[in-house]
């Protein structure tokens, strides 16, 4: 996706809200809910659906624009306003309002400010619909992770992929209450080998035989890519980590809760 299609859905996403707006402000003045079942109950339906899943094609463009969390956890609060139908209609007016001060003033700037695409056009390290809805880090590290293969950049994506894994292995620690087994005597989580030692001698997670066997090329994929000044990784290393990473992926995000 290019600069140029990701502002006119910007764009688009404002105009279905003010016209969401627009029907709130109707539905009132003609003293009709919003929740009920009538015309303006129904249409309002209708609009929250068509923006919740404009919203969900946009995520993945804000992801990729470097975007401070707070400020992204602020617009999908505004975002959520806006949808609600018990939301008082000065409050909407408001929220639609702090949208669009946020398209204009931080969104359109850092995308004009890139160099490259966003959003990658291609999914070849792994398809961002398996981290969708689980962390908001997670997304950023696998659309960079799948932007760095397209652009052919195998060293950058190699300590990507490297350091997705370790983020992944820490959450299963902590959803399991077990985040002290993987830490040292400062309070400090474990290097990457030593997390997947320890994930690997844990048998009550049953982990499968191509997990077990995908976590030590992950590290030494990354190792080599991060610390050895004279590798340089190829399309044919990531490759051979990738086929893997989608099983792994999802068996630890399972076992985390997070799927």
């Amino acid at each position: 996706m290019d600069k140029a299609d990701a502002a006119r859905l910007l764009d688009e996403l404002l105009v279905m809200a003010v016209t969401l707006g627009e029907t709130s402000k109707t539905a009132s003045r003609n003293r009709k809910s919003l929740s009920g079942d009538n015309y303006y109950g129904q249409k309002y339906h209708r609009q929250v659906v068509a923006l919740a899943a404009h919203e969900a094609k946009l995520r993945p463009i804000l992801n990729g624009l470097g975007i401070d969390d707070p400020d992204l956890s602020e617009y999908e609060d505004l975002l959520n306003m806006v949808k609600l139908a018990g939301t008082p209609v000065g409050k909407r007016q408001g929220a639609i309002k702090a949208i669009e001060l946020a398209i204009g003033s931080v969104f359109k700037p850092r995308l004009e400010a890139l160099s490259a695409s966003p959003i990658p056009h291609t999914e070849q390290v792994l398809p961002l619909s398996v981290v969708r809805k689980t962390r908001t880090y997670f997304e950023k590290i696998i659309i960079q992770a799948n932007g760095c293969y397209e652009h052919q950049w195998f060293d950058a994506c190699s300590v990507m992929i490297r350091r997705f894994v370790e983020t992944l292995i820490i959450e299963l620690y902590e959803a399991k209450k077990k985040e002290a087994d993987v830490k040292d005597a400062n309070d400090d989580f474990l290097m990457l080998g030593k997390l997947i030692d320890k994930t690997l001698a844990e048998t009550s997670w049953n982990l499968s035989r191509e997990t077990k066997r995908n976590l030590p090329l992950v590290k030494s994929l990354g190792d080599r890519s991060a610390h050895n000044r004279r590798y340089v990784a190829t399309k044919r290393d990531v490759d051979e980590v990738t086929p893997g990473l989608r099983v792994l992926a999802d068996e630890l995000l399972h076992l985390a809760g997070l799927k």
